[in-house]
């Protein structure tokens, strides 16, 4: 009788939760995104405009790998009626034009720069703010899209757009201070600001300096090699004290100090 009765309690406990599957595989090259994915990023940055009321986006590109490669980028849509050519801009952004809508969703946006040798970033800007100043709540957003699309993705990722997975990444105490932006030039100090309050950041924000795991096990799913670390920081968009309305101001490096640096 007590077999028959687990037999029955067996029978009748809930199937297991189907598991989480996380692939590392993409239907386009590691170097590619699909005018699908950016319209979705669009679409989310619509959904989540109260995060930047007056931000406009667009869409970056950096060579990741090998500097000299940054004036080569050749962005370019690959239709089925050939190869169209995407100006980028001088900090190597694009904005989605119209006639795109057309295309099919599947259709790639790649970079001549192959293997591994780019990497992608949404761009979320409040204009009329000064050139070394961005707004939080615009970086919030970009990191959302980044990560809920994903835009930002490396060699492992989730597939489709996923609100949960951005809210995770950015609003986690410890995920949300590890998700790296790389500023417009190579940054030396960064402050918070929001009325009279001002905070500098630690260096552990800058230059990867939170990268505790070896870099040979890093260099395969990562991007920040040494060509972008001094462009690279993290902000703590976890932290709720800090309003979407306050301020990051960059002090940038001085390129003759690079210069001389680099020489000696």
């Amino acid at each position: 009788m007590l077999g028959a009765a687990g037999a029955c309690a067996h029978a009748q406990s809930p199937p297991p939760a189907e598991p989480v599957v996380v692939t590392a595989g993409f239907a386009t090259p590691r170097d590619a995104r699909t005018l699908g994915e950016l319209m979705r990023a669009r679409a989310l940055f619509e959904q989540l405009r109260a995060l930047s009321p007056h931000g406009e986006l667009s869409f970056r590109v950096l060579a990741r790998l090998n500097n000299s490669q940054a004036d080569r980028l050749g962005l370019q849509l690959v239709t089925a009626a050939g190869r169209v050519d995407i100006p980028l801009d001088d900090q190597s952004r694009f904005v989605l034009q119209p006639q795109w809508e057309n295309l099919p969703p599947d259709t790639a946006v790649r970079s001549r720069v192959r293997d591994g040798g780019v990497v992608w970033r949404s761009d979320v800007r409040t204009p009329g703010l000064p050139e070394n100043t961005r707004r939080l709540g615009d970086l919030r957003l970009q990191c959302k899209l980044d990560w809920g699309v994903p835009l930002g993705r490396t060699g492992l990722g989730v597939s489709g757009t996923s609100l949960v997975t951005a809210k995770h990444q950015c609003e986690n105490a410890w995920t949300g201070a590890m998700n790296s932006q790389f500023a417009d030039r190579p940054v030396l100090a960064i402050d918070l600001v929001h009325g009279t309050r001002r905070e500098r950041l630690s260096y552990f924000h800058l230059h990867g300096a939170g990268d505790n795991a070896p870099t040979r096990l890093l260099s395969g799913l990562t991007d920040w090699a040494h060509q972008l670390k001094d462009h690279m920081y993290r902000l703590p968009l976890h932290d709720r004290s800090w309003p979407d309305d306050a301020l990051v101001e960059f002090t940038f490096m001085d390129p003759a100090v690079r210069l001389n640096e680099e020489r000696s």
